[in-house]
C-alpha cells in the first residue's frame, strides 16, 4: 500500500469523537454534523462551515442497541447506535438525516434522541421522482432543501450566502472530479495506480474529512499513483455491489485471493461522487439550491427509492462501470435484512448472467472473512479464472 495512503487510514476513524479531523475543526470553533444517507445536501453545510461526517459504523459488539431496535435491522446501522449509547458520538453538534429505508430513518431518530445534539434536520424525499412526477419531486425536495437552509441560518446566527454556497459547490465538484480519476487509476487494465484495498481506505477517509484538504491530497495522491509500476491484474477483474462495508475485509480477500476490485456501486463509492452538481449560469441563493436537489434526484439512485425502473437506473450505472472497466465478474454483497437491496438483487443478477457475467452472491453481516465467505469467494475466483470476460 502506498505509505500515504497508510498515512491516511490512520489520520480517520469511524467513530467521530477519535477523528483528527473532527477535533481540528472543533479546534477552530466550528460546527461538525453526523449523518447517515448521502442524499443530504452536504454543500450547504459546508457553505455554513458545518462540516458534514458520514457514520461508517464499526465491527463492534451489539449490546445496548438491541434493546432500543429490533435485530432484524443491518448490522451498519446498529454498530452507529451503538457508538451513540457509548457516547462515541458526544463531539458531534448537530444530526442530518435523509428519508431512505424504513429501519434506516428510525436508527437515525433514536441515534438522535439518544445522542443529544443541538440540531436535528430530517429530510423527506420524493421516492417516486421519475417522468411525470419528476418536476414535482423536483419543486418539493427544492423547498425541503430551502427549509434545511432556514434552519441552519437560525442554527448559526447568520445567513449563508450564494456566495458561499457557490464556492462550496465548485470544492465538492472538484471533489467528484478527482475521485472519479482515482476510480479510473484503479481500474487501468494495463497499468493501474491503485489497488481495489487502497482506494477503500481513500473513500472511508475521504466522508470524514473537509473537501477542500482533501482535494489537495486527492491530486497529491494521483500524481503518486502515476509515477507507480503496479503489474496488470492477472486474475479476475471484480465489480462489488451493495451499500457499504464496515472495513475493507472484502477488498482485502479478493485481493488476497488473486482477484482484485476494479469498480463498484456501493454508496460509499462511485454512487457517492458520480454526478456533479449542475452550476446556474447566474448563480442566486434560490437557484444554487435547486441546483442541489436536482442533483440529487439525478444522481445514480439508491434501492431504497421507489421511482419508475429505479433497478434498472441502477443496473445501467453498472453495465457502464463494467465496459469501463472491464469487468470480469460481478459480486453482490447485501447486508442481512436490507430488504430494499434483497428485493433487487434477483433481477439485476438475471440480466447481469444474461450478458454472459458470472455473479456470486451473499449476505454481509458483522464481518466478511468467516470461512464460508472465504471459501465461496476463492471458489468463484477459480472458477471464472483471469480471462472470462465475455461481455460486448
Amino acid at each position: 500500500m502506498l505509505e500515504a495512503i497508510s498515512q491516511l487510514s490512520k489520520s480517520y476513524s469511524r467513530w467521530p469523537d477519535q477523528s483528527d479531523a473532527v477535533k481540528q475543526w472543533k479546534n477552530d470553533g466550528k460546527k461538525v454534523f453526523g449523518y447517515m444517507c448521502s442524499y443530504i445536501p452536504e454543500e450547504l453545510l459546508f457553505a455554513g462551515e458545518i462540516l458534514p461526517v458520514k457514520f461508517l459504523g464499526d465491527s463492534i459488539p451489539v449490546v445496548e442497541a438491541n434493546q432500543y431496535h429490533t435485530v432484524f435491522m443491518c448490522y451498519y446501522a446498529r454498530t452507529i447506535l451503538e457508538m451513540g449509547l457509548q457516547n462515541g458520538l458526544s463531539s458531534l453538534d448537530g444530526m442530518i438525516g435523509a428519508y431512505s429505508c424504513e429501519g434506516g430513518c428510525d436508527i437515525f431518530q433514536i441515534i438522535a434522541e439518544t445522542a443529544k445534539s443541538s440540531y436535528y434536520q430530517f429530510i423527506v424525499m420524493p421516492h417516486d421522482n421519475r417522468d411525470e412526477k419528476k418536476e414535482m419531486a423536483a419543486e418539493f425536495l427544492t423547498e425541503e432543501f430551502k427549509v434545511v437552509k432556514r434552519s441552519l441560518e437560525e442554527y448559526l446566527g447568520r445567513e449563508i450566502t450564494a456566495a458561499e454556497m457557490q464556492k462550496s459547490i465548485e470544492v465538492y465538484n472538484e471533489n467528484r472530479n478527482l475521485l472519479r480519476q482515482v476510480y479510473d487509476a484503479r481500474g487501468n487494465a494495463e497499468h493501474p495506480g491503485f489497488t481495489g484495498v487502497e482506494v477503500a481506505e481513500i473513500m472511508n477517509w475521504v466522508v470524514e474529512v473537509p473537501k477542500d484538504e482533501a482535494n489537495i491530497k486527492l491530486k497529491s495522491l494521483l500524481e503518486e499513483a502515476a509515477k507507480r509500476q503496479l503489474p496488470a491484474v492477472s486474475g479476475p477483474r471484480i465489480h462489488i455491489s451493495g451499500t457499504l462495508f464496515l472495513d475493507t475485509e472484502i477488498f482485502q480477500l479478493i485481493e488476497e485471493l488473486g482477484g482484485m476490485v476494479v469498480s463498484d456501486d456501493l454508496c460509499m463509492g462511485s454512487r457517492y461522487f458520480w454526478n456533479d452538481i449542475k452550476m446556474p449560469e447566474t448563480p442566486t441563493a434560490d437557484n444554487l439550491v435547486e441546483a442541489m436537489a436536482m442533483q440529487k434526484l439525478e444522481k445514480v439512485p439508491c434501492s431504497s427509492m421507489c421511482s419508475t425502473k429505479v433497478a434498472e437506473e441502477r443496473l445501467e450505472h453498472i453495465k457502464t462501470l463494467i465496459d469501463k472497466y472491464q469487468v470480469n465478474a460481478v459480486i453482490f454483497a447485501v447486508h442481512k435484512w436490507c430488504d430494499s437491496h434483497a428485493m433487487d438483487r434477483p433481477f439485476m443478477i438475471k440480466q447481469l448472467q444474461d450478458l454472459g457475467l458470472p455473479v456470486l452472491s451473499f449476505e454481509v453481516e458483522r464481518t466478511i472473512g468467516d470461512a464460508q465467505a472465504r471459501t465461496r469467494i476463492e471458489s468463484f475466483l477459480e472458477m471464472i479464472g483471469g480471462d472470462s470476460r465475455v461481455t460486448g
